[in-house]
């Protein structure tokens, strides 16, 4: 695919292919147009300007393409960018998405057998039964393998979805122990199936974004209905036990405003949600720490609402301080002109 974003240096002439994210057509000073492209692979992103024939080049491709480009690698305010020379838009059919999207560290086919192995953890019949007739579907599957968890805010990369899942997993066998009243393969179920819903409701081919019916719909309500089916599969499903795993499912953001129709009632669906916004704040947590840059504290979070302290360690300007209120309230307000992002 050619070189990769991550290991780009200054001065370097580089060829490969990329993912276009964003694109801007605008004009010096002088009033000579040029082309600003975001393009991105799997390693990270770099900004990238034409300035010859920006009008021509604007009408070959759209933000989601595939471009086979050629440019020179320079440095403008301390960021790397690409001076783009020629480029080529690339049919879809002669890409794998993997190559050019981040990914999980871990491998899914490792991943899916450790699902199929957790699934083998939950004892009793109905819900064990329930588990095997839902992912005994190839198409679901591997959308399974390949899913992100969200569209940016955690665990947003191709194998997210299992990889958060099985995260969740691991905690709930720890923490659940720990309370005898729990009902573990009612909790096992629920983590299982919580964020099924999100295979469609992401679309994650042309760069991760949310698809029609997710956008209409939500992973809840897609879930829900992907399970009531199955259920009513089962005739001898008992309705107490579907009962209370829909609940499971329908309670698990923990509030209205974040996207649940009603607030966890049951032990097991309090402890679902509290392990999912544990695991996706700690992944957030992590991402922010793991910033290239060399400050001690991260960039302003707008849905954490706060900075994230990096380390002593790191080696910014004497421990350079979050930025001061103005320069906040810019960034809040940069934020509030996005879409609204969910943390779950």
């Amino acid at each position: 695919m050619g070189r990769q974003i991550a290991e780009m240096y200054e001065g370097e002439r580089v060829e490969g292919i990329y993912l276009v994210r964003a694109k801007n057509l605008a004009v010096t000073r002088a009033g000579k147009p040029f082309l600003t492209v975001k393009l991105g692979d799997r390693s990270g992103e770099i900004d990238a300007k034409v300035w010859e024939q920006a009008e021509r080049m604007a009408q070959e491709f759209s933000k989601g393409d595939f471009l086979q480009v050629v440019g020179q690698v320079t440095e403008y305010n301390g960021k790397l960018q690409m001076s783009i020379q020629s480029l080529t838009r690339v049919e879809d059919q002669k890409i794998d998405p993997a190559d050019l999207l981040p990914a999980s560290p871990r491998d899914p086919e490792e991943m899916w057998t450790e699902l199929l192995t957790a699934m083998g953890r939950v004892k009793d019949p109905h819900y064990g039964q329930l588990l095997k007739t839902i992912y005994d579907d190839r198409t679901l599957a591997e959308k399974m393998r390949r899913a992100p968890a969200a569209k940016g805010m955690h665990h947003a990369y191709l194998g997210g979805l299992l990889e958060h899942t099985l995260s969740l997993f691991q905690l709930g066998e720890r923490i659940a122990p720990h309370y005898p009243e729990v009902n573990q393969d009612l909790l096992r179920t629920g983590i299982l199936l919580h964020d099924l819903g999100k295979v469609e409701e992401l679309t994650y081919f042309r760069g991760i974004d949310y698809s029609d019916r997710g956008r209409l719909l939500g992973h809840i309500s897609i879930e829900l209905e992907r399970i009531s089916e199955a259920i009513r599969s089962l005739p001898d499903f008992p309705e107490e036990k579907a009962v209370l795993l829909k609940h499971l499912l329908l309670s698990h953001h923990g509030k209205e405003e974040f996207g649940s129709p009603v607030k966890p009632m049951v032990v097991e669906a309090l402890l679902l949600h509290m392990l999912d916004d544990l695991d996706a704040k700690v992944q957030v947590f992590r991402q922010l720490m793991n910033d290239p840059s060399p400050e001690r504290w991260s960039r302003y979070h707008p849905l954490l609402g706060q900075y994230v302290f990096k380390g002593f360690e790191a080696d910014g300007e004497a421990g350079k301080s979050p930025a001061s209120a103005p320069e906040k309230a810019a960034r809040e307000e940069d934020d509030r002109t996005q879409e609204p992002p969910t943390l779950f």
